[in-house]
């Protein structure tokens, strides 16, 4: 019986070696403990995946979805419209243009600007036939500020030219360096 016994546990050990071998590569990120917010193993928190495995799955998910008719033909309508309105003839060259008539030069460049020569001095215009009075000059005086009473006064009481303080925290209040005296 004992070398049953032992034929079997060479055995168990086989088949739990090879199913090991089976599982691959395992990752930190596929254990439940290092899920995200939502319990998704093997991504983080924003989706982006953190292990092959969870990669593979998010593409395949990718694969199999496919916009609904009814938008495909929105998008295609308005992309002839958008052909059409910039006179593209051939979706593959969008560069590739037949004008109707000249091309009009046009510059939206945020550095450009024109010559100085072209410049013209710009009018003030003034409506109401009048023109505004110049402004006063004002000068400001600042109000004196006002000297604040202490936040907090200890409580004591002098008798023979010492001080008596109610209790220690007083005491210690009165002591402590950043106090500042009232007498």
């Amino acid at each position: 019986m004992s070398e049953f016994n032992k034929e079997l546990s060479e055995l168990y050990k086989k088949v739990a070696t090879d199913q090991k071998n089976k599982k691959g590569i395992t990752h930190k990120f596929d254990r439940p403990e290092h899920a995200n917010f939502r319990g998704k193993i093997g991504v983080n928190d924003t989706g982006i995946p953190l292990t092959p495995k969870a990669a593979i799955k998010k593409r395949n998910n990718r694969a199999g979805y496919h916009y609904p008719q009814h938008l495909k033909n929105i998008n295609e309508r308005r992309r002839k419209d958008a052909m059409a309105r910039h006179g593209i003839t051939d979706a593959n060259d969008p560069f590739k243009v037949e004008p109707s008539q000249p091309a009009e030069r046009k510059n939206f460049s945020s550095t450009w600007r024109p010559e100085i020569e072209y410049k013209k001095p710009r009018r003030k215009i003034f409506y109401g036939g009048y023109e505004p009075p110049e402004p006063e000059q004002v000068i400001y005086v600042a109000p004196p500020v006002a000297r604040k009473a202490p936040v907090y006064k200890a409580k004591m009481i002098r008798k023979n030219n010492t001080l008596e303080f109610r209790n220690k925290l007083e005491e210690a209040i009165y002591n402590h360096p950043n106090y500042k005296k009232q007498f």
